[in-house]
């Protein structure tokens, strides 16, 4: 009680090893943007992640998702140049290579 969805899934991913994926502004973003799970909510996200991400990349996945939408995929300024998946990203106003 008190614990918010996205605290207590970092709590088990983290603490516990358990293979879910917390979804916060920047997951939820990158999610929508790159077409890897589009959703209108972050609970609707957070279930397709669940079924598109392996189950060995379920315990980093939210690491990794956050860090891709701080420093590269920025909701501003996305720098797509520089992006590992621009060839499979569905984001209309990329830079292809």
């Amino acid at each position: 009680p008190g614990v918010g969805r996205k605290t207590a899934n970092v709590v088990l991913n983290t603490a516990f090893g358990w293979p879910v994926i917390a979804v916060d502004t920047h997951v939820f973003r990158i999610s929508n943007r790159t077409g890897l799970a589009k959703g209108d909510t972050v609970l609707e996200v957070e279930k397709k992640l669940m079924t598109v991400v392996p189950t060995k990349w379920k315990k980093d996945a939210h690491h990794l998702l956050i860090l891709q939408g701080r420093y590269v995929c920025k909701s501003r300024n996305p720098e797509c140049d520089s992006c590992e998946i621009v060839r499979e990203c569905e984001f209309p106003y990329k830079s292809v290579l």
